[in-house]
């Protein structure tokens, strides 16, 4: 399966553990792709290896919604189900929320999380959609270099590619609050009625 695992207590923890191991280590949270991804062999470090995995759930404070001077912060810990049952998105962000309800099934919604799902970078990705939309930013941080945030739209360069060094970790998901007497939504279309793979 993986490498090695490792379930650092503060983020501090996580950013040594990725700076000393760079691309031979994935960060996992809600792991519904990855795991899948690194036993099909789909995700390997350069040397053909199967990674090892740094996993996030330990860290307190990941898991966040809230906002603050007109900014919509989301933790990269956030689950789909989140997204679903937070008065603020659904008021402010509803076309993100009503994405977030259209992600697979129950188990899918608890477990992954928004984060997981932009670095993905797949074009079924329910939450990449409404999070461009809405003008969201990607904030990333490594031990070298600090935080940087990357507009979502130039985060996710290609399939399955996003702008993300082997020493950065995602820490967070912004986007500007909507103006008052704003409205959105958000319209999946997939080729069934449940747990549709998005077309579009």
């Amino acid at each position: 399966m993986y490498a090695f695992y490792h379930s650092p207590a503060t983020l501090d923890e996580a950013l040594r553990l990725k700076a000393e191991l760079g691309d031979r280590a994935r960060i996992i949270a809600g792991a519904t792709d990855l795991l899948l991804e690194i036993e099909r062999g789909v995700r390997k470090t350069p040397d053909g290896d199967a990674p090892g995995v740094i996993d996030l759930t330990r860290i307190p404070g990941l898991a966040e919604i809230c906002e603050e001077n007109g900014v919509i912060y989301l933790g990269p810990l956030v689950t789909h189900n989140q997204c679903v049952a937070s008065p603020l998105l659904v008021e402010q962000a509803f076309p993100l929320a009503r994405a977030c309800w259209e992600v697979g099934a129950p188990q899918i919604r608890n477990r992954g999380t928004i984060a997981g799902n932009i670095i993905t970078a797949s074009p079924a990705n329910d939450a990449v959609v409404p999070l461009t939309a809405l003008g969201a930013g990607v904030t990333v941080r490594s031990l070298a270099r600090g935080e940087r945030t990357v507009a979502l739209a130039a985060f996710v360069t290609g399939f399955r590619k996003v702008d993300l060094a082997p020493d950065e970790i995602v820490t967070g998901i912004s986007f500007p609050a909507p103006a008052p007497n704003t409205s959105g939504t958000f319209i999946k279309l997939g080729l069934r009625r449940a747990q549709a793979i998005s077309v579009l």
